[in-house]
């Protein structure tokens, strides 16, 4: 029996089971290489224009020697996000996707010079109930490993994305009455950009300075915008195509497309700028962000709070809430512990990110390596 496209069905996850394990041959990564412009264009993306991304003299007086880059450019060295190729591939056309959570794990930064190669391959596929929608759900794990041409292991990402029939979403969504797109005055725009401008950033943390429950501080993100939403996917190479491209995907992938306004096929990743589409589609309030851009964020407040040699190690993050075109958030955290393990000086870190309207809109926890003050 053939799967039903646009639906969850047994055969549909059948076939998608039977991909585990498996990877992409074939298909080019939008990326192979670091260099200055990566680290500049992605810093500038996430709104995170620390010295050690954006200026290469300065990075080269740190500990790390060269222009370090957001850790998060892993995924763009991978072949899930190839250009032209559906992201979710396989086994279930037709129906949503969005993102759950994601885990990485860093050897050492990411930075300019690094030539990488890695090993994508979905690793897990679940069925379980949601919130989201009482109609049948599966998630979806891929998961990839990074190393540099010359063999050394950088570090590895697994992003878990929820599947949800799209009509079926619309319909029974639970935040469909819910949530309800800001507006803001003049005066508080005024308010929000004046916060970017007392934004804070460490230069040096010891571990032996650091104290459980001590506060990370924030990092302001938003008023949300359609067009920060395409300057932070161009970075990735998130279904942002045109031309013979589109129609390459819409013939491989004749169900990822959805027909616009005026007719025209086009990828599903208008949820991210466009309200109506979004409000039609999925029943949702308007256009949301990507779980990934929640992730930066967190990784913004650790890294203006860890300082220059220290080293984000690790970070596993769970989405909770969308984070509307319009809203305003704010990326914190906390210190749960600190520890040593195998040679290393470590502190655990809590974080999140909260709206204007006091919610929750995606947790995680990290490790930070820190420099020792015995060492310097």
């Amino acid at each position: 029996m053939a799967y039903e496209h646009g639906r969850i069905s047994d055969e549909g996850i059948e076939k998608l089971r039977q991909r585990i394990g498996q990877g992409f041959e074939g298909r080019q990564p939008w990326r192979t290489e670091v260099n200055r412009d990566t680290c500049w264009h992605l810093a500038h993306a996430v709104g995170d224009l620390s010295p050690l991304y954006t200026d290469p003299e300065y990075a080269r007086r740190t500990r790390w020697g060269r222009q370090v880059c957001p850790g998060i450019v892993l995924r763009c060295f991978d072949t899930l996000s190839a250009p032209g190729s559906a992201g979710l591939p396989e086994g279930l056309p037709g129906v949503h996707s969005i993102w759950s959570g994601s885990n990485y794990e860093w050897a050492r930064p990411v930075m300019a010079g690094d030539r990488i190669t890695s090993r994508s391959y979905l690793k897990d596929v679940v069925e379980k109930e949601s919130r989201f929608t009482d109609g049948r759900t599966v998630y979806q794990t891929y998961e990839a490993v990074y190393h540099t041409l010359e063999g050394e292991y950088l570090g590895k990402r697994s992003d878990t994305y929820m599947r949800a029939d799209r009509n079926k979403t619309r319909d029974t969504s639970k935040y469909k009455e819910q949530d309800t797109l800001a507006s803001w005055t003049p005066e508080q725009v005024a308010d929000f950009m004046a916060e970017y401008e007392r934004e804070e950033r460490t230069r040096e943390r010891f571990f032996e300075d650091v104290r459980v429950g001590e506060s990370l501080g924030r990092v302001i993100k938003g008023p949300l915008t359609g067009t920060a939403e395409i300057a932070f996917e161009s970075c990735f190479g998130m279904y942002l195509i045109g031309n013979n491209v589109a129609a390459k995907a819409w013939r491989n992938h004749p169900m990822l497309m959805v027909p616009n306004e005026q007719g025209v096929p086009e990828p599903p990743q208008r949820v991210h700028w466009d309200n109506r589409f979004t409000q039609e589609t999925l029943g949702l309030a308007g256009a949301y962000d990507l779980g990934l851009e929640r992730l930066a964020w967190m990784c913004h407040a650790a890294t203006n709070w860890m300082g220059d040699n220290a080293h984000l190690a690790s970070v596993e993050a769970r989405y909770k809430r969308f984070n509307y075109l319009g809203d305003v958030t704010w990326a914190t955290g906390k210190v749960v512990e600190t520890l040593e393990r195998d040679g290393r000086k470590l502190a655990k870190l809590d974080l999140w990110t909260e709206n204007h309207r006091g919610q929750v809109t995606a947790q995680a926890v990290a490790e930070v390596e820190l420099p020792s003050r015995a060492g310097r």
